[in-house]
C-alpha cells in the first residue's frame, strides 16, 4: 500500500455502515475525508477530516475537493448518492466506477429490469403504474404482488397485496414512497427462495467473488420479510454459473460496467432463476468481509485504490473463487420496535471462534420504529467455519447469548434464524 501512503479520500454519506470504508483506508495509510449535512454522522467521528458540505451538492463539494487536493472520491451502501458521487468526480476528472446511465439504470428499478431483458437476463414478472394510471393498471393485475417504488431502496416502501379489494390503497402507499410518482408491480415470490450474487469488475474482467441463499422471517405477510441471514456459498452456485453467469456478464458489458462492485438479487423457483435488484455499490451486509476470509483479498480495499488511482490490483481480484473452502454466513440481528436499553452476550459472541465479526450498526438509547426495512437491523454477525455442525453450533450459541432489552425490560430481538432451517447442500 506504499504508492497510496498520505492520499486523501473523500467519503459522500457519514452512515454507520460507511465507517468501514474509513476504517479500510486508514489502514492502507490513506487520509480520510467525510462530508454531509449532519454534524455528528458516524464516519466522521473516526475520519482525521469532516465538512457539512451536503453530498447532493456537487458544486460544493467538487470546491472542497479542490481546495483539500482530493485524490479520490468514494461512496457506499446508499442508492441516493451514486449519481452526486459520479458528478463530483467527472467535475474534478476523477475516477468513479459508474457513468451517469449505467447508475442511473441501477437505482431506477424500471429501467433496470428493461434492461435486464434487452440481455436475456430473465427478471420477475413485471408491469409499471404511476400516480396517474395506476388505476388503469391495477385492472390488469392478479394478486399475489409486490408493489415497490421504482426510486428507493432498502425496502422502503415495498407492500405485499394478497387481495384484489386491496390493489388501489397498496399502490397508493407504494407512491406515497417514490419521488417520482412510479411504482413497479411484480409477481409475488417465495420468499424463502431468495439469493444474492456477487461480482467485481476491472477494466472490462468480471469476476464471480460470491453467492449466498437468504433467510428470512416473514412476521407480517404484507410488509416485506425480516432478513435472518445469508448463507455462504449458494447450494445453487453451479446451477448459476451454468444458467445466467453468460447472461449476466452480456448485461454487464452491454451496459458498459466496467469497473467496480456490483450485486444482483433475485429468486430460485424450479430451477428458474428470477433476478429482481441490483447494486452498483457495496451491499450493507459486509459480505466483504465473508469473502475477504475465504479468498484472502479486501474488495473494499480494492474499491478504495480504484477510487485514488483509476485502477485495482488484478493479482488479487483474481484470487476469487465463489466455491468457499467451509461455510460462510452473515448472521441477520434485527429489532422489534422499540428503544435500545441495553445489550447484553455481544463480548461472548465475539471472543468465538467462527466470529470474524460482530458489526453492529445502532447504540443503547437509540429508537428503532421501522418494520420490513433494514432499518432495523441492530447488527450483522459475520461466521465463517470448516463445516456445518460448526455453524449450527455456533448459530445456537448466538440465540442463547444475545439480548436486547427495550424500556419494559423485555427482549426486543427478533428471532435469530433457526440452524435446522438452513440447507447447506442440494
Amino acid at each position: 500500500m506504499d504508492g497510496l501512503k498520505g492520499k486523501k479520500l473523500l467519503l459522500l454519506g457519514g452512515v454507520r455502515p460507511a465507517c468501514e470504508i474509513i476504517r479500510e483506508a486508514q489502514s492502507m495509510g490513506v487520509e480520510t475525508f467525510v462530508t454531509d449535512y449532519i454534524e455528528d454522522s458516524p464516519a466522521k467521528k473516526i475520519a482525521e477530516h469532516s465538512y457539512m458540505v451536503n453530498a447532493l451538492d456537487v458544486d460544493g463539494v467538487a470546491e472542497l475537493c479542490r481546495k483539500e487536493k482530493i485524490d479520490g472520491v468514494i461512496t457506499g451502501y446508499v442508492d441516493m448518492l451514486l449519481p452526486y458521487a459520479q458528478q463530483i468526480c467527472e467535475k474534478i476528472n476523477r475516477p468513479f466506477w459508474g457513468n451517469a446511465a449505467n447508475i442511473d439504470m441501477a437505482i431506477n428499478k424500471e429501467k433496470f429490469k428493461s434492461a435486464c431483458e434487452k440481455s436475456g437476463v430473465q427478471v420477475v414478472p413485471w408491469k409499471i403504474a404511476n400516480k396517474d394510471n395506476y388505476s388503469e393498471v391495477l385492472k390488469e393485475i392478479v394478486p399475489p404482488v409486490v408493489m415497490k417504488p421504482v426510486d428507493n431502496s432498502g425496502s422502503r416502501g415495498v407492500v405485499k397485496c394478497y387481495e384484489t379489494a386491496m390493489l388501489n390503497e397498496c399502490a397508493q402507499k407504494a407512491l406515497s414512497y417514490s419521488k417520482c410518482g412510479e411504482i413497479l408491480i411484480e409477481k409475488a415470490m417465495d420468499p424463502h427462495c431468495e439469493f444474492s450474487v456477487y461480482y467485481m469488475l476491472n477494466h472490462g474482467e468480471c469476476y464471480l467473488t460470491g453467492m449466498g441463499d437468504r433467510y428470512v422471517n416473514i412476521a407480517d405477510t404484507e410488509i416485506a420479510p425480516v432478513g435472518q441471514g445469508m448463507l455462504f456459498p449458494s447450494v445453487h452456485l453451479s446451477e448459476w454459473i451454468e444458467k445466467m453467469d453468460g447472461s449476466v456478464r452480456k448485461f454487464f458489458k452491454d451496459n458498459e460496467m466496467n469497473d467496480g462492485f456490483i450485486f444482483v438479487q433475485g429468486f430460485y423457483e424450479n430451477h428458474n432463476y428470477y433476478v429482481h435488484e441490483i447494486g452498483y455499490r457495496l451491499n450493507g451486509g459486509f459480505s466483504y468481509k465473508i469473502i475477504d476470509y475465504f479468498s484472502k483479498y479486501n474488495q473494499i480495499k480494492e474499491l478504495i485504490k480504484f477510487s485514488l488511482t483509476g485502477d485495482m490490483d488484478k493479482t488479487e481480484i483474481q484470487k476469487s473463487n465463489p466455491f468457499f473452502d467451509g461455510y460462510g454466513m452473515i448472521i441477520t440481528a434485527t429489532l422489534k420496535p422499540g428503544t435500545i436499553c441495553s445489550v447484553a452476550g455481544k463480548e461472548e459472541i465475539e471472543k468465538e471462534n467462527g466470529v470474524l465479526q460482530f458489526c453492529q450498526l445502532h447504540d443503547v438509547g437509540e429508537k428503532l420504529m421501522s418494520r420490513g426495512t433494514t432499518a432495523q437491523v441492530f447488527a450483522y454477525i459475520l461466521c465463517a467455519t470448516k463445516t456445518k455442525e460448526e455453524m449450527q453450533k455456533l448459530i445456537n450459541l448466538i440465540q442463547d447469548k444475545l439480548i436486547i432489552t427495550g424500556t419494559d425490560g423485555s427482549n426486543i430481538l427478533n428471532p435469530i434464524i433457526d440452524p435446522s432451517r438452513i440447507l447447506f447442500e442440494r
